[in-house]
């Protein structure tokens, strides 16, 4: 494996760009490989991404401004590390087992997985920290919680955050803690992560979801996350990861990265393992400038910010993060009384494109032709007889479950979700478009960002929370 290193310059920064360039282990020619023969494809019941293309990340050795954060990384969805970005934090050098234990508030109870290799089918056990400190390197467990409010003041908000247009959608901060050996599941999550290690490696898999979302589609769609075995890929049952490039990254202890939201990753701990990351709103109207930001204090801690996550119901949570359920836990509820104030028999699909748009404002004015594709799909679901348009005794044939937690719910639910995501890509370009303009005219007035604000509502029309599954990152 050799490494090469090129030099690249995004605004005033100087941009480590490192590419591991692997021969790659020995594969049958591919005369030898049957198309249609699961088995003999590269990669076969071996580690996820192990005979699969990887593509560098991008590595940065200071941060950058909130402005170009989210001007370079956040908005166009690019990961990048940021090394010995978390050895600005207390927590660094001061978060030994020792230091730990000597806490009193170290007495209070969290929530341990009890296994290392990820299985949401197993739930948590619950006993104080202290507990957890004495058991963690003998047991097969490890700590993830919500960051307790007694360690917030060791961890530092990283720079490129430290912006009140950014701080006030903070929405979580969650700490994994192991004796190394822990393994994700290859999941998601529907919000923007800042995750910074203190202690250990770490070892993170990525798909790029934009390029990927209609070739992998999670088979558990609940909890956001692939049932495929990452240390051993069943292409027979799994035959989406045939063909998909990984992006790679390994952090060492001091290190952090940005995981872009939505993008399909999973993540190896090794030695001991002490991370901390930080959730915020995606889809908050978080344009970053100097009069957005105000002048936050460099020494902002955790414990300095409020995490609107925990101020929510758990029907709150689930309405904010997807809208979309509403309508899907009984949409032929919904589309009957819509026919009916409408007085409407039948629903053509322009029509369903309409209603959609009703029920999920941040639809309205941005469907592109992608969207336009899933919301096809969303009317060949419903209409059951496929005839081309949707009538009430369609309507009474959609299946009767709970809440849309059935097979067909989790269809549609799934659907909704990528056409929300489609939508969302093209309100990003939007605030790319407002910043980039407002930077060039080297003038921000009040009267600017109360511009791009209304704007900005006119595309989304939800309010300024998401939260995720506690995911490993």
């Amino acid at each position: 494996m050799s490494l090469i290193i090129c030099l690249l310059f995004a605004s005033t920064l100087q941009i480590q760009f490192h590419q591991s360039v692997a021969a790659g282990p020995e594969v049958k020619p591919s005369h030898l490989q049957d198309p249609h023969d699961a088995s003999s494809w590269p990669g076969h019941l071996k580690p996820l991404g192990s005979e699969a293309t990887h593509l560098p990340i991008l590595e940065l050795n200071q941060f950058p401004s909130p402005t170009e954060f989210f001007q370079h990384y956040v908005y166009p969805s690019v990961p990048v590390v940021f090394r010995h970005g978390a050895r600005r934090s207390p927590a660094y050098e001061k978060w030994s087992d020792e230091y730990l234990k000597s806490l009193p508030e170290s007495q209070e109870m969290i929530n341990v997985e009890m296994r290392k290799v990820e299985n949401r089918n197993i739930p948590p056990a619950r006993m104080s920290f202290a507990e957890f400190l004495d058991r963690y390197t003998v047991y097969d467990e490890y700590l993830v919680t919500g960051v307790p409010d007694f360690l917030k003041k060791d961890v530092l908000v990283p720079p490129p955050l430290l912006c009140d247009n950014i701080t006030v959608n903070f929405l979580d901060s969650v700490m994994w803690f192991s004796s190394g050996g822990t393994k994700s599941v290859l999941h998601n999550d529907d919000v923007d992560n800042l995750n910074c290690l203190f202690s250990g490696q770490k070892e993170i898999l990525f798909v790029n979801y934009t390029k990927y979302r209609h070739q992998i589609v999670f088979d558990h769609p609940e909890g956001s996350f692939s049932g495929v075995d990452v240390e051993r890929v069943d292409f027979n049952k799994y035959p989406e990861f045939r063909d998909v490039e990984f992006f790679e990254a390994k952090l060492e202890a001091g290190d952090c990265i940005y995981i872009p939201y939505k993008w399909y990753h999973q993540v190896n701990s090794i030695h001991r393992n002490i991370a901390i990351n930080i959730w915020w709103n995606h889809k908050a109207n978080i344009i970053p400038t100097p009069v957005t930001c105000g002048n936050p204090d460099p020494e902002l801690s955790l414990a300095d910010v409020r995490f609107y996550y925990h101020d929510l119901m758990n029907n709150e949570e689930e309405e904010i993060i997807h809208p979309e359920l509403v309508f899907v836990e009984n949409p032929g509820q919904s589309l009957t009384t819509f026919m009916e104030e409408e007085g409407k028999e039948i629903l053509t699909e322009n029509q369903l494109v309409g209603i959609l748009s009703t029920k999920l404002p941040m639809l309205q004015g941005v469907w592109n032709q992608e969207a336009l594709d899933i919301g096809h799909k969303i009317f060949q679901q419903i209409d059951m007889d496929d005839n081309g348009e949707i009538s009430s005794q369609d309507l009474e044939q959609l299946p009767n479950e709970q809440e849309g937690e059935g097979p067909f719910g989790l269809r549609l639910q799934q659907k909704l979700m990528m056409l929300i995501d489609v939508i969302d890509e093209e309100i990003s370009k939007t605030r790319e478009k407002q910043l980039q303009k407002m930077l060039a005219n080297a003038i921000v007035t009040d009267s600017d960002i109360l511009s791009s604000s209304q704007e900005d509502s006119k595309l989304v029309g939800t309010v300024d929370e998401t939260k995720s599954d506690k995911d490993e990152l």
